[in-house]
């Protein structure tokens, strides 16, 4: 309790032998408190300032404070009023090393920002390195930079098709090397899945990112052409010298007899479809999607159960995060069945009848449902891909082994071809956002 903590803080400042106190808001004793002790965007901006404040207020040491306080002004405003000494902002500086400097230089608007997607965490307390969900470059300076060298010959002409955040890094960083760029958007709005992601009750300030990315679009001159399908006349017609597909995936309900009968996690997070009033969630993804879209219909009043193949749900997620997604879709009356797959979908009257198998012991249990959501990832959109692979130099190939090595591309095949091409994100693969990103820095850093 506060209490506590405010006690344990007297007697140790009263001690002399220490020299400051780091209040952290939080403990990690289960997975609930995990997702609180290192807070994703589940949990409010500087959601434990009043605690620092409790607490400094007990001593008379200096108190040291970070949890969730990512950006200069709040960090300003908690010195500024007295609720701690120092201000710690290690996410954010993770997602963007220069912060600092970009605030000294006037350029704040340049400072990409941790919107709180707890993937470097996440990493860290499963025994991995620390990366930034959307910094692909953190944590991997000895291969790819943080800040993007202008290139050493003349200008080139980029053609990125896609506006999600794949096709985003590619343009951004191609811009950065002083290219031309001109990007297609077949949508109105520049973000992609994210946006639908951003639409799921907790993880709203994913719109962060594109926002952010949008903003260095206008600022490094990309020529974006919104509403615009784009065929492969569209692309050879600006002549370009490097073309990128980030033309993203298509949501896979899974594969299961009766398939057609399901709807899609975009269906539902978009609108298109209204969720029901009993739905069947089938998360083959193990990811976000199916959580998320769970906890929304829920949260709309629909009556939801999670079925899934895997022993636990969010089997791609780490901790804190799973933590919060655990704890909404409880507290909403969501029901969870691990270990089931669903392996049939019929009609039956006006509703759906769903037979759910256990995949240890085969047995089957049919249910009665209005609607049946699927979330098996994505299938690449790469129709554009593979119409302009003839006319390319590389006929689309990458080398594996040079983009694993974060080393340039020197593939060249086709002596006819006119231009380099390659597919990055989910229009080569489904792949979370990390990934897809790191597909365009990889390849475009070079360029």
């Amino acid at each position: 309790s506060q209490d506590d903590c405010t006690q344990i803080a007297r007697t140790m400042a009263a001690s002399g032998l220490i020299d400051f106190i780091s209040v952290v808001g939080g403990n990690a004793s289960t997975y609930k408190d995990e997702a609180k002790i290192w807070p994703t965007m589940w949990v409010p901006s500087a959601a434990y300032l009043k605690l620092a404040k409790a607490v400094k207020d007990e001593v008379d040491i200096p108190i040291f404070h970070a949890t969730r306080i990512t950006d200069a002004a709040t960090a300003e405003h908690a010195v500024k009023e007295g609720y701690l000494d120092m201000v710690g902002m290690t996410r954010a500086f993770l997602a963007d090393p220069h912060h600092v400097r970009k605030l000294m230089e006037g350029r704040e608007g340049e400072i990409r920002p941790c919107v709180g997607a707890g993937y470097c965490v996440d990493r860290v307390i499963s025994g991995l390195d620390a990366l930034c969900a959307h910094n692909v470059a953190t944590g991997r300076e000895l291969m790819l930079p943080q800040v993007i060298a202008k290139a050493s010959g003349p200008a080139r002409k980029i053609v990125v098709v896609g506006g999600g955040p794949a096709g985003l890094e590619a343009a951004r960083v191609s811009a950065m090397r002083g290219h031309k760029v001109v990007l297609f958007e077949a949508s109105g709005a520049l973000g992609g899945q994210l946006i639908l992601a951003a639409k799921a009750t907790w993880r709203r300030d994913l719109a962060g990112i594109f926002t952010w990315m949008g903003g260095e679009m206008e600022r490094l001159g990309v020529d974006v052409r919104f509403n615009t399908m784009a065929e492969p006349d569209h692309v050879t017609g600006e002549a370009p010298d490097a073309v990128i597909i980030a033309t993203g995936g298509l949501p896979n309900v899974g594969r299961f007899e009766g398939r057609d009968l399901a709807v899609t996690t975009w269906d539902i997070l978009s609108g298109a479809v209204p969720a029901g009033d009993d739905i069947l969630m089938f998360d083959e993804n193990g990811s976000h999607g199916g959580l998320s879209c769970a906890e929304f219909a829920a949260v709309g009043g629909a009556r939801v159960e999670v079925v899934t193949p895997d022993r636990y749900l969010g089997r791609e997620l780490g901790g804190t995060n799973v933590g919060a997604h655990l704890n909404e879709l409880y507290k909403h009356g969501v029901r969870i069945r691990p270990d089931s797959r669903l392996v049939a979908l019929k009609r039956s009257g006006n509703m759906l009848e769903a037979s759910v198998q256990n995949t240890y012991n085969g047995e089957v249990e049919k249910l009665i449902v209005d609607q049946v959501i699927g979330d098996q990832a994505t299938t690449a959109n790469d129709t554009l891909y593979h119409a302009l692979k003839p006319f390319s130099r590389n006929l689309g190939e990458l080398d594996l082994d040079a983009m694993g090595a974060c080393a340039p591309q020197s593939v060249e095949t086709n002596p006819d071809g006119t231009f380099f091409l390659c597919r990055i994100g989910d229009a080569w693969a489904s792949r979370n956002l990390h990934a897809a990103i790191l597909d365009a820095m990889r390849v475009c850093k070079d360029l």
